[in-house]
């Protein structure tokens, strides 16, 4: 389950930079962490917690939505 979230984290972020036109440079910038760390995560070297994926959705200015699916989801995968 922890794969499948993170590669979904990056798909969001990915696409959300191509969308607003916005480098790695700046989303680093908006964050206050270096543009290799940005790659990093992006790349799946490193593993973000809720606090990073937090940060990276507030740069991008969208929400963090877990919702009931996610939740059912997540039990049902633990069965």
């Amino acid at each position: 389950m922890k794969v499948v979230l993170q590669e979904e984290f990056r798909r969001i972020v990915k696409d959300e930079l191509t969308r607003q036109g916005m480098s790695q440079s700046e989303l680093a910038r908006r964050m206050g962490i270096s543009r290799p760390t940005v790659s990093q995560y992006l790349s799946g070297k490193f593993c973000p917690g809720l606090d990073v994926v937090e940060n990276f959705f507030n740069a991008l200015h969208i929400s963090l939505q877990i919702g009931p699916q996610e939740v059912q989801q997540t039990a049902e995968s633990v069965k």
